[in-house]
């Protein structure tokens, strides 16, 4: 019994990689990010970056500080967490869609794979040190306090700080790449929700004595959090069936299954998209010269509607180049799959593109509602404690990242249980016609992976 594989228990090693899963996103992540950068003073960065500060530059710091756990109000080493590692897949993916070479080396296989996730590491390396290079140069230069020990030159903190912080996000990657191997869901989510949850303690720190408000931030969170789940499991299910051929006095072919499209096919990633070109935006509308911090400072009303319809252009943008109808129709007219009533080919790309579109505006429109909507009710009815706290894109990360985690808990059982049934049986399940499409349809979707 002591030399049993720990496969053979499921519940065993469902624990053992709920462990690794907290001992490295939780215990590792969260020391590191008390972790300074050698020569900062972060007591006066965390005043920059604290509720308290009304300027341009402190709210935006405040809102990315929110997505990487306290780490930039620490001046961690983690300060820029796994946003360049997420910006690099987002332009691999990109450009796989727009260059031959890129899509011709996807589709190899296991073998392509893994030298796109190479380059997309080579590319967040890069991301990495540009990133720090300006983060450094804007701690020494920023106006707002003394941020910089006065033991070092210029020249001497920018380029100790550069390597540190891309040192500090490098082993944030490999962390999220161990607890995607080893652990439970995809590494890169669960750091980010850990950096999410991390910052609600702070945000009820603004309701002592205040019993209504906390009660109301907990229902009104409640309310948001269920309208999340169920527009994230909201499916369009197109019906296909099978062409019937026969062979001899056999009959094949005739199966039935749906194609399910996602209400939220894009997930965050129009949200992330967004968000760095309202920074910019935001940044310069401050400025002394344009006089534009009214419109589109942070937190006004112009600044939430360009955000919104920044969402919605974005989510059409992200769904034209990476959703290829055109070779959905081809891989199903190989298979000998139809849509009932429509002819092959491009009666089907047609059909297929206008339930799409119908599907691509509710999805941009909540998560353009989802992003901007929570912001509105913490400040005019809840105060800065509520803002905090209910930060649309926040529940949206956390509340995807736990329904993949209980999706994926659930296949690891269901997993579990074929491979018993193959064992006592003596021989592999066989899998019907729809476990083809599901393959094929694995193949043809280039769908966003969740965050």
């Amino acid at each position: 019994m002591a030399d049993r594989d720990l496969s053979s228990n499921p519940v065993r090693e469902l624990m053992r990689r709920f462990f690794i899963t907290f001992l490295l996103g939780v215990v590792v992540y969260r020391l590191g990010v008390f972790v300074p950068i050698p020569g900062v003073e972060f007591q006066a960065l965390s005043h920059l970056v604290g509720g308290d500060n009304d300027s341009a530059l402190g709210k935006i710091l405040a809102y990315a500080d929110m997505f990487n756990g306290g780490a930039i109000a620490n001046a961690s080493i983690f300060g820029l967490g796994i946003m360049p590692y997420i910006s690099a897949s987002i332009i691999m993916q990109l450009l796989t869609t727009s260059f031959p070479a890129l899509k011709q080396l996807q589709k190899e296989g296991e073998g392509g794979r893994r030298k796109i996730n190479q380059y997309t590491r080579y590319a967040t390396l890069v991301l990495c040190l540009i990133q720090a290079a300006m983060a450094s140069m804007a701690l020494y230069n920023v106006e707002e306090g003394t941020l910089v020990s006065s033991d070092y030159t210029r020249f001497q903190f920018i380029i100790q700080s550069t390597l540190v912080i891309t040192t500090g996000s490098m082993v944030l990657l490999w962390l999220s790449e161990q607890i995607t191997k080893f652990g439970i869901g995809n590494g890169v989510s669960i750091i980010i929700m850990i950096g999410i949850l991390s910052s609600i303690p702070r945000a009820f720190s603004g309701f002592e004595g205040q019993l209504p408000e906390y009660l109301l931030v907990i229902a009104l969170s409640i309310a948001i959090i269920a309208a999340i789940v169920v527009v994230v499991l909201a499916v369009r299910k197109i019906p296909l069936e099978q062409q019937r051929r026969i062979q001899g006095n056999k009959v094949y072919g005739g199966a039935a299954t749906t194609l399910p499209l996602k209400l939220n096919q894009a997930n965050v990633i129009p949200v992330i998209f967004a968000s760095p070109v309202m920074v910019v935006l935001g940044y310069v509308a401050a400025l002394p010269l344009l006089q534009a911090g009214s419109f589109l400072g942070y937190g006004t009303p112009g600044y939430r509607y360009v955000f919104a319809a920044l969402i919605i252009a974005f989510t059409f943008f992200y769904i034209s180049i990476t959703f290829d109808l055109n070779d959905l129709a081809n891989h199903f007219k190989q298979a000998g799959f139809f849509v009932r009533g429509i002819k092959p080919g491009r009666n089907t790309v047609e059909f297929l593109r206008f339930h799409m579109l119908r599907i691509t505006f509710v999805g941009a429109v909540f998560l353009a509602a989802i992003a901007i909507v929570p912001e509105l009710i913490g400040e005019g009815i809840l105060g800065a404690g509520g803002h905090s706290l209910m930060q649309g894109t926040g529940l949206l990360i956390v509340v995807g990242v736990s329904l993949d985690i209980m999706q994926k808990v659930a296949s690891f059982f269901l997993a579990q249980q074929y491979q018993g049934l193959g064992a006592a049986a003596g021989a592999p399940a066989t899998g019907g016609p729809s476990k083809g499409l599901g393959g094929l349809m694995a193949g043809s979707k280039k769908t966003a992976k969740r965050f």
